[in-house]
C-alpha cells in the first residue's frame, strides 16, 4: 500500500497545484471538522470526516486536525491528539504505512492551530465557516478550487482502487450472514444485528444507514425502519448495506426470495442477469445515461415476459411504465462519500450537466472514462403509489392488476455491484471479491 500511496500523494498534489495556480492562491489549509452538537444537548453526532481532508490524509478519525498543502513541499499534517479521561484520545498514527509523507505538528488543544495558521492568500476547506473567519481567512471554499478537487475526486487512483476493493470483502461477509439470519427466520432488526456483527461495524459507523427491508418494506427505496418482530409470513428479503476501508466506501445491494422455486426467485434471478449484462457493456466514452436507458428497455421486456403489463415492450418503454418500476437512477459515482462527487460536473471548471427530466434521480450525466469507480444497481418495484396514476389513465387496462397485487407482498428487488472503468471495459470489485470469498 505504500508505494500506492505514495503515487496517490503525487496525484493530489498535481491537483492542488491546478487548483491553486487557477484560484491564484498559495496553499490549502483543510480542516477535518469536528461532531457536531445535538440541540439544547450535551450529546454529540457521530463524527464524519471532511472527505477533502480524508483524500489527502487517509485516517477517517482524525478529528479536529489540519492539513496544509502547497502542492511542491511536503505536507504537513497537525494531528489533534489531546489528554482526555472523558473519551478515548486519538493516538497519532505515526508508524501507519503513509506516515512518512508527512510533516507532522501534534496538536493537544484545537486552538493551537491559531498559532500555525498563514492564512493570507490561502484557502480554507473545511465545513466550520465562522471559525475561518475568526482565523482570518477571506478565500472560503472557494468554488474554483472545490470544482478542481471534486473533478480530479472522480477519476480514482490505483490507491483509492485498492482501498474500494479491500471494502468489498466485509460488505460481502455481512451480506451472507445477514442472508442466512433471514433464511433463519430472524426480524429486521435481529439481521441488522448479523450484519454488523459479521463486519464489525457499529451503526455508528457504517458508510450509510443499512436498510434492512422483508417483504413490502423493500419497496421503499431507503426504507432503515428496522422492524423488532419477525413477520408472520416471508416472501423476500432485500440488503443494501456498506462498509469502509480507509474511509473509502463500498455499496452493495442484495435481493432473495425466501422460496427459491417461485416466480418472484426467477424474477431475482433475472434482474441478477441483467446488472451483470450493463456491467459488461460498460465502455470508456459511453455517456451513463446511455446505460441507464438501456435498462429500462430490458426492464420494459421484463414487464411483458412476466405478464406485468400486456403491451409490447418497446411501447411499454415509450409510454413510461417502466419508470413506475425502476424510479430511481442506476447508480452514482463512489468513493470517499457514498454518493461521491462529480456525478454532474463534466469538467474542472464546474460546468454541470442536470439529470435529463424523464429520469430526474439519475446521479450521473457523464461520459465514462477510466479510474472512475461506480454503483451499478437497477430495481424492480412494486409501489402503490407510483402505480395508483395508472389505475385512471387510458392504458389501465393493459396492467395486470390481479398479478400486480399478488407481488405487492415482495416489495421488490435491488442488485448492486461496485466496478472501476478500465481502458477495456468495467472490472467489477464486487464480484471479484464475492470469487475471492467463494461468495454467490
Amino acid at each position: 500500500m505504500q508505494s500506492l500511496f505514495t503515487q496517490h500523494l503525487a496525484t493530489v498534489q498535481q491537483t492542488v497545484q491546478q487548483a491553486l495556480e487557477l484560484a491564484r492562491l498559495d496553499g490549502l489549509w483543510i480542516y477535518a471538522g469536528s461532531a457536531k452538537p445535538h440541540f439544547l444537548d450535551d450529546q454529540h453526532s457521530p463524527f464524519k470526516i471532511n472527505p477533502h481532508f480524508n483524500y489527502v490524509f487517509p485516517d477517517p478519525n482524525a478529528e479536529q486536525s489540519w492539513l496544509y498543502l502547497d502542492g511542491k513541499n511536503k505536507p504537513k499534517i497537525y494531528f489533534y491528539a489531546p489528554q482526555d479521561y472523558w473519551h478515548v484520545a486519538p493516538n497519532p498514527p505515526t508508524d501507519t504505512f503513509f506516515a512518512s509523507e508527512f510533516d507532522w505538528q501534534i496538536l493537544a488543544d484545537s486552538q493551537q492551530i491559531a498559532q500555525f495558521i498563514q492564512p493570507q492568500h490561502c484557502a480554507f476547506i473545511g465545513e466550520d465557516e465562522k471559525w475561518a473567519e475568526a482565523l482570518g481567512f477571506s478565500h472560503i471554499n472557494p468554488k474554483k478550487v472545490l470544482n478542481v478537487l471534486h473533478f480530479a475526486r472522480s477519476f480514482k487512483t490505483e490507491f483509492e482502487i485498492k482501498c474500494l476493493y479491500q471494502a468489498q470483502f466485509s460488505a460481502l461477509k455481512g451480506h451472507h450472514a445477514a442472508k442466512n439470519a433471514f433464511l433463519d427466520g430472524k426480524s429486521e432488526f435481529e439481521i441488522n444485528l448479523a450484519y454488523l456483527q459479521a463486519t464489525q461495524q457499529s451503526d455508528n459507523n457504517v458508510p450509510y444507514g443499512n436498510i434492512v427491508a422483508i417483504n413490502q418494506n423493500s419497496a421503499i427505496l431507503h426504507y432503515t425502519k428496522l422492524d423488532v418482530a419477525p413477520p408472520a409470513e416471508r416472501h423476500s428479503f432485500l440488503l443494501d448495506a456498506g462498509t469502509t476501508y480507509l474511509g473509502y466506501a463500498s455499496d452493495l445491494t442484495r435481493s432473495y426470495a425466501f422460496d427459491s422455486k417461485s416466480e418472484f426467485a426467477a424474477l431475482v434471478a433475472e434482474m441478477e442477469k441483467l446488472k451483470l449484462a450493463v456491467i459488461d457493456n460498460l465502455q470508456v466514452g459511453y455517456n451513463y445515461l446511455s446505460y441507464h436507458t438501456q435498462m429500462h428497455q430490458w426492464i420494459s421486456q421484463l414487464l411483458q415476459d412476466f405478464d406485468f403489463v400486456k403491451l409490447p415492450a418497446d411501447q411499454i418503454f415509450e409510454e413510461g411504465i417502466s419508470r413506475t418500476f425502476f424510479p430511481h437512477g442506476l447508480g452514482h459515482q463512489l468513493g470517499l462519500q457514498v454518493h461521491d462527487v462529480a456525478g454532474f460536473q463534466q469538467n474542472a471548471r464546474g460546468t454541470h450537466k442536470a439529470a435529463p427530466e424523464l429520469y430526474p434521480s439519475l446521479r450521473c450525466t457523464r461520459d465514462l472514462a477510466e479510474g472512475m469507480v461506480l454503483t451499478i444497481e437497477p430495481g424492480f418495484y412494486f409501489i402503490e403509489m407510483l402505480l395508483n396514476p395508472w389505475k385512471n389513465a387510458p392504458l389501465a387496462r393493459f396492467f395486470n392488476w390481479q398479478k400486480i397485487d399478488e407481488f405487492k407482498k415482495f416489495g421488490g428487488i435491488r442488485t448492486e455491484d461496485n466496478v472501476v472503468i478500465r481502458a477495456n471495459g468495467a472490472e467489477n470489485l464486487t464480484a471479484k471479491a464475492a470469487e475471492m470469498l467463494n461468495i454467490r
